[in-house]
């Protein structure tokens, strides 16, 4: 039987579902969310996303699409916690969030985040803004860390100073204190608590280079560490995303 075009038109079409799918060409992975997303829907596409990263290798991109997507249930945070936990430890490049118009789900999204440790991600409007953004080569200091509440010290011109880390990655952080003394260029040791292994906070130095200076913020970048230490630096970063898991 034939059905009436205007019938045709009035016919919903089948809700959006979570999809996962890999690009192994690309080294990317790809995950796509409904318009509304629950724990249980959320571990699933999380026991996906370990079936793909397995196909991947060290340093792969990843590509969440959140056009569709307005609500997210607050049971499903810690399972995403527990999927930026995971992509962490294996190694991800470059996280891109596709956001449409700026929805509701990116201001929940961004209001969640803000309280705990995590990854900081690009977000952009469209999926060509994505595919653009991924083609250049991946930056050297790689995927940046938010660690909440954690005060860093370093020294200028003989004084110890005290500031707020804003984000760090392996290459370098960027830190909200005094600036006075300072300028781009400028060597300077700095001093962050980290997690280690057994889960204490042991004291993490490095020496470093000052890239930027303005108002109360400086970006420094971390100067002549080697594979062992940028690999105990990574090391440390996903040890506090996992605690705060």
């Amino acid at each position: 039987m034939t059905i009436p075009l205007n019938q045709q038109l009035m016919t919903p079409s089948a809700p959006l579902k979570a999809k996962v799918r890999t690009d192994i060409k690309k080294n990317r992975l790809y995950i796509t969310l409904p318009a509304t997303i629950g724990k249980k829907e959320l571990e699933k596409v999380y026991s996906d996303i370990r079936f793909g990263v397995a196909d991947l290798k060290p340093g792969f991109d990843v590509v969440t699409d959140l056009t569709h997507c307005s609500i997210g249930h607050l049971s499903a945070i810690s399972t995403l916690r527990k999927i930026m936990a995971y992509l962490v430890a294996n190694k991800v490049g470059r996280v891109v969030r596709i956001v449409g118009n700026m929805n509701v789900i990116l201001r929940q999204l961004i209001g969640m985040t803000a309280r705990f440790h995590c990854y900081k991600p690009v977000y952009v409007i469209t999926p060509e803004e994505a595919e653009e953004e991924l083609e250049h080569p991946i930056k050297p200091d790689g995927i940046r860390f938010q660690i909440n509440n954690r005060q860093l010290e370093y020294t200028i011109n003989g004084e110890q100073h005290s500031g707020q880390v804003i984000d760090i990655s392996t290459s370098g952080c960027a830190v909200q204190g005094p600036t006075a003394g300072l300028a781009a260029d400028m060597e300077i040791t700095v001093t962050i608590p980290l997690c280690t292994k057994d889960a204490t906070l042991s004291p993490f130095p490095l020496q470093a280079q000052v890239v930027r200076v303005h108002n109360d913020m400086l970006a420094v970048q971390f100067i002549h560490p080697d594979e062992a230490q940028k690999m105990q630096l990574h090391d440390c970063l996903m040890c506090e995303l996992n605690n705060d898991v």
